[in-house]
């Protein structure tokens, strides 16, 4: 997942009336949780947001884990999982379901492991388990050795020296989680940054809780946007 590109700018986004919460009204949290080097304006967080503009009973939130390339630079796992907790926490954003992009895949799983509250999750792509961003043990070598290692992020448009302890971190995230909540998965089946495997495993694993569909698609999954909506409306806000 290290390098992983994107074209857009960052930003958090929220569509919806938070103020009606607690109002008789009964509305649906989800929050999009974007990839490594992505943003809550990648191209997925915008088309989401374009749809569920149309539906007053979804409060929608897609967060910046990293709103500056300082945050980048020392992003661990374990850190965007608790700023993913202390969002919620300070929205009071109650039970939520949650659609996790890549990496926001990993932070998803092991979220919703850990502190529950979640209703249900789709995941796109997702790396199951921490995976090294695919370097090879010369490469890994390297990067401890030079404490950093330079990645172009998509929304900054710059290369971003990422420090080593988000591999010593990440090694925490080995082995996948059981799913905390019904998961949903679509992933593409030419994915060359997050092996399909995984999510096929993971999902023969727990059949009972996982539905798999593959597609013909590399990692970005940008030509099914259609596919994810249909997901979302069947998914995550069928009953």
């Amino acid at each position: 997942m290290l390098g992983q590109r994107s074209s857009h700018s960052g930003g958090e986004r929220h569509i919806g009336n938070p103020g009606s919460r607690g109002a008789g009204v009964s509305k649906k949290t989800i929050l999009f949780l974007h990839g490594f080097s992505s943003s809550g304006r990648s191209t997925k967080a915008r088309y989401l947001g374009g749809k569920f503009r149309a539906l007053p009973q979804v409060d929608y939130y897609a967060m910046d884990f990293s709103p500056t390339p300082t945050d980048f630079e020392y992003m661990t796992t374990t850190g965007r999982i608790d700023r993913l907790r202390q969002y919620v926490l300070d929205r009071n954003l109650g039970t939520v379901s949650i659609i996790g992009s890549s990496y926001g895949g990993l932070v998803a799983l092991h979220y919703a492991h850990r502190f529950g509250g979640v209703e249900k999750m789709l995941l796109l792509a997702p790396g199951v388990r921490w995976l090294s961003g695919g370097l090879s043990l010369e490469e890994l070598e390297e990067w401890k050795d030079t404490g950093a290692l330079p990645v172009l992020h998509g929304a900054f448009k710059q290369e971003i020296p990422i420090r080593y302890d988000l591999q010593i971190d990440g090694l925490r995230y080995l082995k996948p989680v059981p799913p905390a909540a019904p998961t949903a998965i679509i992933h593409g089946q030419k994915d060359t940054t997050v092996p399909t495997k995984d999510s096929r495993a993971y999902a023969t694993n727990y059949p009972d809780s996982i539905r798999l569909i593959e597609v013909d698609a590399d990692h970005d999954l940008n030509g099914h946007l259609d596919l994810i909506w249909d997901t979302v409306q069947c998914f995550l806000l069928g009953s």
